[in-house]
């Protein structure tokens, strides 16, 4: 019969799609690990994989192919390899890095600008900040030659200049004189502390460059357009003007970061939210933007019913040029390549493979800087994308085959089909955030020791306002020229979206319980979650019940939280002992005692550096000895430099109790005030100790305070500072602060002692009287806490008594002393880090 309907044919089995790329990009990293671990000479992985190929060839020729595919993945691991030890280890003879020491040199440079100056927006006001800071300039430069007297020779190497100040009227290509001082990038002095250097070197920077006036640096020739670096910044540069035009300029910065790239215009109050809630990405050009930009073009070219190829053809060209706008970050390459491959895909009427369109940028990326296969930003970006190509099944809405409730569907009311339709795709964005806030909670708790869960709730619904942000920022950036009314109504919705978006970011940041900063889990808990995904993502997505496959999810994450708690050698069986370390801080102090029994007591914490940056030095290491509570903080003084990182801590850690002095407090300064209030804030009771009392701890060591008595002394807070005594397993630990006379004078007429350790007073200054304080105490070691020129003279009083020996912070780093009832050891972090 006519009216009967044709029986529907099966739907043919799904077929698992292969990725070739993928086999190479493994092959490929696998090369890049090997040499990072054990590095070869580049002419043996050269050789080996000219090797592989020989062999790759001539098993080919006799058909065996299974044997010729796995030594032709050798040869490409091979390569790899070499190209990773080009990358990392080859520099030219004439590098400037070479010569540089850790020691800071000044310089006659001749150089060629590589980009424009970008401000770096000054931080807020604080007054626990000891030395103002105001907006600086950095500017990437190639080095051409250095001036030995009155002597110009060739020199190479790309540097990053930073200048306090503006650097006005240079651009990309210029060539420049630049009289700056130059040194290392500096390497950690302390266990957990970021690696600078290193994260440099992945650029290929061996050496820093800095300046205090813009007056150092002068353009000797300007640069043509037809260098490709200044014609990309002659276009990002209105588009920063644009911004500051079209937006109030608290969002102008914002809308930067959104748009452009350009963190650097946010200061670090502004970041820390974002951070905090698991949404900095959003500050990070990312595969977001470049798919809202092709999104908004697709949807003009509609309008304005461009022909297909054509539009693809431009669509191509934008995100390309835009991704050079933005630097090309690693996040903005994969995201770009992403978008032409779908293009081409679509040009040539073929599907593309989501996971071989990622492994293909990914080789590229590495093909260009193999570094970024070890970069936490570029990791999380890809595991995200990776993340949302495995739920794409679930994504994709199945046509309805039934007539019936198609047309049911299509009879119901518009907003009725709006708003299921609104609610359908607010659910999958759920679902996508949870799915990446899971996939990539490992890397993101080992690399930033954070752990967000407000980030689940705030993510999804954040995409709305960035969304419309980015939408109307690119208006301002099309329309600001060419048609300035409607630049300003873009702006103005610009402004309300980056407004909302700010607010709720806030908003979250203040709910309790919304983030937690935990210490690292352990690497190989890490790596075997990876591995375990990658391995249920090839073979047992499609075999293993969904409640099998969380449950073993939930056991492992529950045995990675396990492995951030700390072990106390008495609970471990292992012998007790006592660990003092003496962290490596600049002008500063901070010493960690670790007691027997797991107590944790922190003295002082600050630097004249500044505050934020002191805080994650000691944050690093704490976290490394899985230290999440100090039991106790004693305060020497009311000196910044000894206190200032502790409020920044208190957002960290918890804290027991803040010993202070009786002369604390009793000059009421603007930082004094901030910290009092921190402590406050937090609920942490303050008690003051003198001389006389005792620390009460859970095991057999012994702590007295020597210094000040209950009224202080007459004199500067040195003066009274708050000097403590430790003694275990028969040796002495002295801290003394920043103590000068006459408090000093107060300690020295007390009992002589034999010291095992002595923190040097004052970091060693010759107003502490180092020869009179070495007599009384004669420490077996004197450290001394402070930049690496500092406490000459401490040094050589320690030096001269039989047996003593002393050491310095700031050259050796951080210092760790060990005492047990049958050993004493003091290492530093520079020579035997442990």
């Amino acid at each position: 019969m006519s009216g009967t309907p044709a029986p529907l044919s099966p739907r043919p089995p799904a077929t698992r799609r292969f990725a070739p790329l993928v086999v190479v990009f493994v092959a490929l990293a696998t090369g890049v690990m090997i040499d990072r671990a054990w590095p070869a000479p580049g002419l043996a992985w050269l050789a080996a994989a000219g090797g592989s190929l020989l062999c790759w060839f001539a098993l080919w020729s006799v058909a065996c192919d299974r044997a010729a595919a796995v030594v032709l993945l050798l040869a490409v691991a091979c390569v790899g390899g070499a190209r990773h030890h080009q990358r990392w280890h080859v520099y030219g003879a004439d590098e400037l890095g070479r010569s540089a020491t850790n020691v800071p040199r000044p310089v006659c440079l001749q150089a060629v600008a590589l980009n424009s100056p970008r401000r770096i927006a000054a931080p807020p006001e604080n007054p626990l900040r000891t030395r103002p800071t105001g907006e600086r300039s950095r500017l990437l430069v190639r080095v051409t030659q250095t001036r030995h007297g009155q002597v110009w020779r060739a020199a190479s190497g790309t540097a990053e200049l930073c200048v306090d100040g503006h650097l006005l009227g240079i651009r990309a290509g210029d060539q420049l004189r630049l009289f700056v001082v130059f040194q290392r990038p500096p390497r950690p002095l302390n266990p957990g502390e970021f690696d600078l250097a290193q994260h440099r070197r992945c650029d290929r920077q061996l050496v820093q460059l800095d300046a205090r006036f813009p007056d150092s640096v002068t353009v000797l020739a300007p640069g043509t357009l037809w260098n490709w670096r200044r014609a990309l910044a002659a276009l990002r540069d209105p588009c920063y003007e644009l911004l500051s035009r079209c937006l109030e300029k608290r969002p102008a910065g914002l809308a930067s970061a959104l748009l452009l790239g350009a963190r650097e215009h946010m200061d670090s109050e502004r970041t820390e939210p974002f951070v905090t809630t698991g949404t900095v990405h959003l500050l990070a050009i990312s595969g977001m933007h470049v798919g809202i930009l092709a999104l908004g073009f697709w949807w003009t070219a509609r309008l304005l019913a461009l022909r297909r190829t054509v539009a693809i053809g431009i669509a191509i060209v934008l995100v390309i040029l835009y991704a050079l706008l933005t630097d090309a970050r690693p996040p903005v390459v994969r995201a770009t390549l992403l978008v032409v491959a779908f293009c081409l895909a679509r040009l040539s009427a073929r599907r593309t493979s989501g996971f071989n369109a990622l492994a293909a940028a990914a080789v590229v990326l590495l093909a260009w800087n193999p570094a970024t296969l070890f970069q936490a930003g570029a990791q999380l970006s890809f595991l995200a994308v990776a993340t949302i190509y495995l739920l794409s099944p679930h994504l994709v809405t199945s046509a309805t085959l039934d007539p019936l409730e198609r047309l049911i569907e299509q009879s119901r009311p518009w907003y009725v089909r709006w708003g299921k339709g609104f609610a359908g795709s607010l659910g999958k964005l759920f679902l996508i955030s949870a799915a990446i806030w899971l996939v990539t909670l490992p890397l993101t708790v080992y690399s930033y020791h954070l752990f967000s869960p407000i980030a689940l709730v705030l993510n999804p619904v954040a995409w709305i306002p960035v969304g419309v942000a980015l939408f109307a920022g690119f208006g301002v950036l099309l329309f600001g020229w060419l048609l300035p009314p409607v630049g300003s109504v873009c702006g103005w919705i610009c402004n309300q979206s980056i407004e909302l978006l700010e607010w709720m970011v806030e908003a979250a940041d203040r709910v309790n319980a919304g983030h937690f900063w935990t210490p690292a889990p352990d690497v190989w808990w890490v790596v075997g979650f990876y591995c375990g995904l990658t391995i249920w993502a090839i073979w047992f997505r499609r075999r293993l019940p969904a409640r099998w496959c969380l449950t073993a999810m939930a056991l492992w994450l529950a045995l990675g939280a396990l492995t951030t708690v700390r072990r106390i050698p008495a609970w471990t069986g292992q012998s007790d002992s006592l660990v003092c370390t003496f962290l490596a801080v600049g002008h500063g102090a901070c010493t960690v005692v670790e007691l027997p029994q797991g107590q944790t007591l922190l003295y002082d914490a600050g630097s004249m550096s500044a505050p934020e940056s002191t805080a994650r030095t000691i944050a690093g290491f704490l976290w490394s000895r899985r230290i999440t509570h100090l039991d106790a903080v004693l305060l020497s003084h009311a000196d910044a430099d000894h206190y200032n990182a502790l409020p920044e801590l208190l957002e960290r850690f918890s804290v027991g109790v803040v010993y202070v002095s009786p002369k604390m407090f009793e000059n009421k300064t603007l930082a004094l005030t901030a910290l009092y209030d921190a402590i406050c804030a937090r609920g942490i009771r303050i008690a003051q100790i003198c001389s006389g009392d005792r620390l009460r701890v859970r095991d057999s060591s012994s702590w007295h305070v020597l210094h000040p008595p209950h009224g202080g002394v007459v004199g500067r807070d040195n003066a009274n500072s708050l000097v403590l005594r430790g003694d275990y397993a028969g040796r002495t630990i002295l801290l003394t602060g920043d103590l000068e006379p006459p408090g000093l004078d107060d300690v020295l007429a007390g009992q002589p002692i034999a010291c095992g350790v002595a923190l040097a007073p004052h970091h060693g200054s010759p107003r502490s009287r180092p020869e009179d304080f070495v007599a009384w105490c004669r420490p077996a070691w004197m450290v001394i806490s402070g930049a690496a020129n500092e406490g000459a003279a401490a040094f050589r009083a320690a030096s001269a008594i039989p047996g003593g020996r002393a050491v310095n912070t700031g050259r050796s780093g951080a210092v760790r002393t060990t005492i047990g009832a049958d050993r004493f050891e003091v290492r530093t972090w520079r020579r035997q880090p442990w």
